[in-house]
Parts: structure tokens; sequence; C-alpha cells
């Protein structure tokens, strides 16, 4: 069971363990993550563009760490730029659409608002942009890209996994559409969900441009990275001294780029039994949370394993989530920045709102067993019947 001890900082009222079930909000940095921070921070602690010893043997292991990621992403190093996370490379690859003199812009209306504020930012510069809508299993379809494309059509985006539903979005048959039509349209996807969760690498998923996180994977916040194929060149939206070959000027936090690369080996190596753990561990939790009186699982035809979404109907979502809290069981109502907002990505898919109101997230990682969702059972079925219905 993936439980681990708090620590004495954070002092609980009843009991001193944690299941933990948002994974898909952060994840617990992995052991090798951490080590090779702490040995960058102890031992790698020059700048990298420093012509010394120091700087230069700090900047061989940078090479040696984009590599990594890039063998992550099935591309070679020289596509890679490091970012400071999925918000940063999805606000870089959008406002590149201006420089690219896109007219018309086209973004999925379920995007992670990391997504969907840079579209409006565009809006209001002159550019046109439509959203995308979702069917009510959550996934925009390539047909309803067709609909929108025009011939000044410069950029589509759309999501690898839905941060909420878990809905997987059909990126390889949208780069299809746009080939057929012969669209001068990059495709974009924000990966941050499926990077090292889906069998695909993702420069063979049909993007030619995929943003990550490095906290989603077991790495550290405060990192990410930008896969753009070399023919699409991206506009750096921070400028400075011209470091990550000129698309992202900083300093590079060689410690949290360490952990990155370290997380990405390990997830990459344990990628197949870490999918077939979870897709069990999700199946049988399924089974147990369907069972639980008032709650109801909410499945999707194609949905990562790696999300399992649930509806308590009269049930208010945040007030569940305390009660949870309260016990050491650790899940959320949606994405981690809708603080607590009734989703905008269930409003589009048009879900009721008594199910939206009640609507929690339970994320897995690799760590999450069985066992966890079998706690998270007993202890909905003993909390629900505890809070006044509101219906």
């Amino acid at each position: 069971m993936a439980v681990f001890r708090l620590s004495p900082l954070n002092p609980r009222k009843t009991g001193d363990f944690l299941i933990y079930l948002d994974n898909a909000a952060t994840t617990k940095p992995c052991r090798a993550a951490v080590e090779a921070a702490t040995l960058a921070m102890e031992k790698l602690y020059y700048n990298p563009s420093s012509l010394h010893f120091g700087g230069l043997e700090v900047n061989e292991y940078l090479r040696s760490c984009r590599k990594t990621v890039a063998d992550a992403f099935g591309a070679p190093p020289e596509e890679i730029i490091f970012t400071s996370g999925g918000t940063e490379g999805d606000n870089t690859v959008l406002m590149s659409a201006v420089p690219w003199h896109a007219k018309h812009v086209i973004v999925s209306a379920i995007e992670h608002d990391a997504v969907i504020e840079p579209a409006k930012k565009l809006a209001s510069m002159g550019v046109k942009v439509d959203f995308a809508h979702a069917g009510p299993d959550g996934v925009v379809t390539p047909d309803e890209i067709a609909r929108l494309l025009t011939p000044e059509t410069g950029l589509v985006s759309v999501m690898t996994v839905n941060n909420e539903t878990g809905a997987i979005q059909p990126i390889r048959e949208i780069a299809s559409l746009l080939k057929r039509k012969k669209s001068k349209a990059i495709l974009h996807t924000d990966a941050v969900q499926g990077f090292l969760k889906t069998e695909t690498p993702l420069s063979g998923g049909g993007a030619e441009i995929a943003t990550v996180s490095a906290h989603e994977i077991g790495g550290l916040k405060g990192v990410g990275a930008i896969w753009h194929k070399k023919a699409v060149r991206i506009r750096p939206l921070i400028l400075g001294g011209g470091q990550e070959s000129g698309d992202r000027s900083g300093t590079e936090p060689i410690p949290a780029i360490a952990a990155f690369a370290a997380a990405c080996e390990e997830r990459k190596r344990a990628l197949s039994s870490d999918l077939a753990h979870v897709r069990e561990a999700s199946e049988e939790g399924k089974k147990l949370l369907a069972a639980v009186p008032g709650c109801q699982v909410l499945t999707y035809p194609d949905a990562s394993p790696f999300i399992i979404n649930l509806a308590l109907p009269g049930y208010k979502s945040q007030v569940v989530l305390n009660a949870l809290s309260a016990k050491g069981i650790c899940l959320s109502s949606g994405s981690a920045c809708s603080k607590g907002r009734i989703s905008r990505v269930l409003e589009e898919m048009g879900v009721e709102h008594a199910l939206a109101d009640g609507f929690l997230r339970v994320s897995l990682s690799h760590e999450n067993t069985t066992e966890d969702l079998h706690q998270l059972s007993l202890a909905l079925s003993g909390i629900l019947p505890t809070l006044v219905r509101l219906d």
C-alpha cells in the first residue's frame, strides 16, 4: 500500500498516515530524482555557462541529462528545451503563434488553463481563436477540428490526456487529418498527463510539439520540457543570456534537471510494468468504489487508467474531500488549479450539475495499490451516511 509517514512538521489530529491519490496534481519525487538533485547541489553547483573547468564539467552533465530526457520522448537531444514546467511550456508554444504569423488558432475547450489563458491572450491581440468542443465522452474528435480548420489556421492545440477525466485524445488521428487537408497548422499537445504513461513515445504520436512537467513523473517542481521537431522553431518567451540555444534564457537549474532526467530514466525503464500495475489497481478499484452506496464511477470508452472519476450526487465534493482529508486520504475534485470551482471541463462535456457538484478525481501512480482504493471505499462508506444530502 502506498503509505508514508508524515513529517513532524505536518502534525495531524487523527493519525499520522497518508494515502495519496492526487497524483495528477503532483507526484512524490522518486528516490533516484532526490539523489540526483542532492548530488547536483553538493557537487555540480557551477554555472554551466562558465568557461572554467567546473562550468565545463556541469555543461557536459547537462548535455547527458538532455539526452536522457530526449530518450524518454523518443527524440534527439537538440529537440529538447528545458523550461520551468508545463505552464511555461504551453505559454511559450501558444505565444509562438504570433511570430509564426498564425491568423487562426484552434484550441480544445478541455485544455488546462495553461493553454486556455494564453489562447485568450492571443484573441486579445487580434488572432482568431476557436475552441474545439468535446463530446460527452470528453474527447475532441478529428471531425470537430475539421469543422473549425481554415487555410489560415497556424496552430492546433489538443492535450494528450485530460487532467480531470483522463480521456485520451486522438492526437495521431488529428495529425492525419491535418496532413490530408494539407494544412500548414502546427499540432501541439500538452502531454503533462500522458508523458511516460502511454506506450507510444511522444515523438511518434503525431504532434510536432509537446510540453511536459517533471513533477508529474516523480521529478521536482520547477522544471519541464518542450519537445519540438527540428523544422518547427520555438520563439523564446524568456529573453536574456541565450541559454537553451537561444530558445529559453536563464541559468539552467541543474539539480532540478538532474532529478528530471533521473525520473525519466526510471519511469521509461519501468513503463510496461507501471502500466500493467496501474491498470490492475484501477479496474479493481472501480469495482470497489462502484459498490459504495451513493457513489457513481464515471467511465469513458478510451481513458487513462491513471485517473478514476467519481460522482457523489447530492453531496458537495469539497465537503467530502475535507472529510477524507481528516482520515489521511488525499484526492481532489478536479484540476489542482480549479480551487473548488465546478469544472468547466465537465460543463463542456454536458455532465449534469448534480454529478459535477459532487465530482471527485482519484489519480494514481505506480506506487498506489488496490489496498489504497479499498481504504478509500471504506472511508467513503463511513463518511457519506454522516453527511447531509442536498437533494
